[in-house]
């Protein structure tokens, strides 16, 4: 017999299940908890080129952890995550199923009420999802399983986003993140991916599940990404008729080319598509007209994400048995661990009961919060954070204080981050005008603001607008830049 590869002494594959452009999974055994996972193994030589592999691990963990936060019936548990080698590992869930490559070929034509069923329960965990600040990517048929009693899960989240560059930098490698089948134009572009990038995917998914075709199909990668760009979807009800007027209007807006157009979120898009949805029915009647993968299914109890208003969990309040300058270095340990919501949730307990720390100290608190949060993801709070330091702080200082700069400069990362682009951008501007004043136009920094100015005008529907601007910046660089070829390829996907 022949022996079968174990990882970290403890999770033994059995079999490939599945292999793709980043790597292969394969369904395993958890020697140690006795159950089946899933395990995903990401191959070396997709990773960023010249990348290094424990930096990459660190980051690979950060995703995985950050995975690990949705707490929702559609997200695969993350177990594990580690290295074997070059090879990074994520041990998951394993969700049984067929994916929705295989559920369309099997179902066609797909009924109205599961088509909607399926994109409904994709919208409540893309809610969820991106309640947590993240951002799938790369949403696409392969990644969305139906599972026998017709609960849609979605995979791979995380994995688009080790490869690009780290969300804290205002820096990314210029390529495109996603499936260009269901890429969004922003992506194509080389902008900035946000949950409105997700919605477009989602737009594209439902548009074939009701017409059997995806709304874009020329051959070729950049042809079809072009298409994302430049061509109108065409109308569902002119290729299935019984499409509702509302559901073809949803489609047609989850389809458009600024992100700002886009529905407000994937609470939206799961409200409009609720009155399409099965009602709650007996089981006897759900058990009679359910099969296997019938997405209808769980809609006797509906997957419906959480409110807008419901708020977080409260930070509980602990007793004080230490000065805030313990609090501060035990988080600090904390987050150099990784444990970046156990620092935060440190930090916000003593800062809740730090009235009688010396201000100084309690904006110190505040800052290490606001970092501590930002490093962890959590890009709604760490806005709020910082929002409040240049609130408190700011008029106390220069316009041009670097440590005001620098805040602001994380409130445009975390408005790009959540997908407020024209906000980012708002907030980018001024740092930018300030820095190159004073460091002059192709200072590093000045350069790389520059840059991400023009991703996020091409991301808010300006290309041309972000074109001058790419344009303008390699005037000023000159042709023996070590970043112009980089640059003009930039510039050649905003001009086509």
């Amino acid at each position: 017999m022949t022996a079968r590869r174990t990882l970290a002494e403890r999770y033994e594959l059995t079999s490939p299940i599945g292999r793709g452009g980043m790597g292969e999974v394969w369904s395993g055994y958890d020697k140690r908890l006795d159950r089946p996972i899933a395990v995903k193994l990401l191959r070396s030589d997709v990773l960023p080129l010249g990348a290094d592999h424990t930096t990459l691990a660190k980051r690979f963990l950060r995703e995985a952890r950050l995975t690990a936060r949705v707490e929702h019936p559609g997200v695969p548990a993350v177990f594990d995550a580690g290295t074997d080698g070059n090879e990074l590992y994520l041990v998951l869930q394993l969700v049984p199923g067929i994916d929705l490559i295989d559920f369309l070929a099997q179902h066609q034509p797909v009924p109205l009420d599961w088509a909607v069923a399926v994109a409904a329960q994709i919208a409540s965990v893309l809610a969820a999802a991106h309640a947590m600040s993240l951002v799938h990517r790369d949403l696409k048929p392969g990644n969305v399983m139906i599972k026998p009693d017709g609960a849609v899960t979605v995979l791979d989240f995380g994995v688009a986003t080790l490869l690009e560059a780290d969300l804290t930098r205002l820096t990314t490698t210029g390529e495109a993140i996603g499936s260009p089948a269901y890429m969004s134009p922003e992506q194509v572009l080389g902008g900035v991916s946000s949950p409105r990038s997700d919605l477009y995917s989602l737009g594209c998914i439902l548009h074939e599940l009701l017409a059997g075709t995806r709304p874009f199909t020329a051959e070729g990668t950049y042809p079809a990404m072009r298409q994302h760009v430049e061509d109108l979807p065409p109308r569902l009800r002119a290729q299935r008729a019984d499409t509702p007027a509302e559901v073809e209007e949803l489609v047609l807006q989850l389809l458009a080319k600024v992100p700002e157009d886009r529905p407000a979120d994937a609470q939206e898009v799961y409200e409009r598509l609720l009155p399409f949805l099965p009602k709650p029915r007996s089981e006897a009647q759900s058990d009679e007209q359910s099969g296997p993968s019938d997405p209808t299914r769980p809609y006797r109890q509906p997957f419906a994400p959480r409110s807008r208003s419901a708020s977080r969990q409260p930070v509980l309040t602990v007793p004080r048995t230490r000065d805030l300058a313990e609090a501060r270095d035990e988080a600090a340990e904390l987050a150099m661990a990784g444990r970046f919501t156990q620092a935060a949730e440190l930090l916000e307990n003593f800062l809740a009961q730090a009235d009688d720390q010396p201000r100084n100290q309690q904006r110190s608190a505040r800052l290490q919060l606001a970092n501590t949060l930002l490093l962890g993801g959590d890009y709604a709070r760490a806005l709020t954070q910082y929002e409040l330091l240049v609130t408190e702080i700011g008029p106390e200082r220069a316009a041009d204080d670097s440590d005001v700069l620098h805040w602001r400069l994380q409130i445009a990362v975390c408005h790009a981050a959540l997908g407020h682009v024209p906000k980012a951008l708002a907030h980018l501007k001024p740092v930018l005008d300030i820095q190159q004043r004073q460091l002059g136009a192709t200072h590093d920094e000045v350069v790389e603001l520059r840059r991400e100015a023009a991703r996020l005008q091409a991301s808010a529907g300006d290309v041309r607008g972000a074109a001058a601007r790419v344009r303008s910046l390699l005037s000023d660089l000159g042709p023996s830049h070590p970043q112009g070829a980089e640059l003009r390829a930039m510039l050649s996907r905003f001009t086509g």
